[in-house]
């Protein structure tokens, strides 16, 4: 996307079309529109720039960002979406806990080598917590489960 935008928009920044994002992003899980928003996938160094501007803006809406420099996959996504790059969780606490147990049961997912039943659910409930609806979860899985 910052590609596009840099060849379609004049004096593009890529810091503050991050920025501008990460800001909506804050805002709609803040008024509770949204449990989980999941930033763009950062360079180490992107994340470096944009964590204490996120971090800062996020306090005012009472919502938390984490570093995630190893995103949980599943059927909703591409495999390789965030490899090798640092995405910011933008949520509240209760959202936060669920992303965790979601980490867990990617883990025990992939001891039991990844039964299609548990990679629904894990799909299901990342969905969910994305405030995706069910046609969008349906289609996420189906275009890349």
């Amino acid at each position: 996307m910052s590609e596009l935008a840099r060849k379609l928009v004049e004096g593009f920044h890529k810091h503050s079309f991050y920025a501008g994002v990460n800001t909506a992003f804050i805002e709609v899980v803040g008024l509770g529109c949204k449990g989980l928003a999941l930033s763009s996938p950062y360079t180490r160094e992107e994340a470096e720039a944009l964590l204490p501007y996120t971090v800062e803006f996020a306090r005012g809406f009472g919502v938390e960002v984490v570093e995630e420099p190893s995103l949980l996959t599943s059927l909703l996504f591409p495999r390789d979406i965030a490899e090798g790059k640092t995405v910011f969780l933008i949520a509240k606490e209760e959202a936060l806990k669920e992303y965790q147990a979601l980490k867990r049961l990617r883990e025990e997912s992939d001891k039991q080598g990844n039964p299609r039943g548990l990679e629904e659910e894990i799909a299901w409930r990342l969905g969910r917590l994305l405030s995706y609806d069910d046609e969008s979860i349906k289609r996420l899985i189906e275009e890349n489960g």
